[in-house]
């Protein structure tokens, strides 16, 4: 089954929440669409492939040999040591792993080479228009693959605190009036010092609150705050408010509002029941 969307309906980064949380497998295709703000803007396609919550390879291309592009570049495997190589398909075997078992590789450069990867995954984070379709049906890109995989959620949270472009994700992040409350009382993830400042005071209060305490910009708080919401330690909370109604003072609740349409929703609701 495949998930589609735009994302303009859902970020990226919820999206890796998703698929880590889900363990999903499969491969993401992004398409970047042309901005009228940005000159001779092109479309560009982006391959990221998962396995059971776990990036395993990144390219931008499909025919199998972005990996070996890469190694070309840097020295690191000549025509010579290709044909001596067994297809990764018929070993069952990330293309990487046959390299370093060959001693073409060190365990460093294929380090390196997934850091490269990632490195991609990152930069599709500052995308504003775009596309995406997860199919969970694709197969693993032997190819492609180094044999090193990082949780969907980890590499969201790394893109995350690099992310320079927030406007990107202003409609999803934390309201600064918004309440945020913990859920759990030891973090099972190594958080950045800020955000373990904003998980330890998330008791029901206001983000705006919480920036105050620690005397930061509303808006760093709330960036954190979001990044706490995908790794499932905090979770917004309805504020209690009073307005004055005649000699009366009425207590009333502030709602969280979604902005996820419900088309979206229902194609949500299927993939999630669907086998990874």
């Amino acid at each position: 089954m495949s998930l589609s969307s735009s994302f303009r309906d859902f970020s990226l980064a919820e999206l890796f929440q998703l698929v880590d949380q889900g363990r999903k497998s499969g491969c993401l295709t992004v398409c970047t669409l042309p901005s009228a703000e940005v000159a001779d803007s092109k479309t560009h396609y982006y391959y990221i492939w998962f396995r059971e919550g776990r990036i395993v390879a990144a390219a931008h291309r499909l025919d199998g040999k972005g990996l070996v592009s890469k190694l070309t570049e840097r020295g690191w495997l000549n025509q010579h040591s290709q044909g001596k190589l067994s297809p990764p398909a018929s070993t069952g075997k990330p293309l990487g792993l046959n390299l370093k078992t060959e001693g073409v590789l060190t365990s460093e450069q294929l380090n390196l080479l997934f850091a490269s990867q990632l490195y991609q995954v990152r930069d599709l984070f500052e995308i504003y228009k775009g596309i995406f379709k997860l199919d969970s049906k694709a197969a693993l890109p032997w190819n492609e693959m180094t044999g090193l995989t990082l949780g969907a959620l980890e590499v969201a949270l790394m893109a995350l605190r690099a992310l320079k472009n927030w406007q990107v994700l202003a409609d999803v992040i934390p309201e600064p009036d918004c309440g945020v409350q913990s859920l759990t009382n030891i973090p099972q993830m190594r958080l950045h010092a800020f955000e373990q400042q904003v998980w330890e005071r998330a008791s029901g209060i206001s983000l705006e609150a919480i920036a105050l305490q620690m005397n930061e910009p509303t808006i760093k708080v709330q960036q954190a705050a979001f990044r706490l919401r995908l790794a499932g330690l905090v979770e917004e909370v309805p504020l209690l408010t009073s307005m004055p109604v005649g000699s009366q003072t009425a207590t009333i609740l502030k709602p969280v509002q979604s902005q996820i349409g419900i088309s979206f929703l229902q194609n949500l609701v299927g993939f999630l029941r669907s086998k990874a």
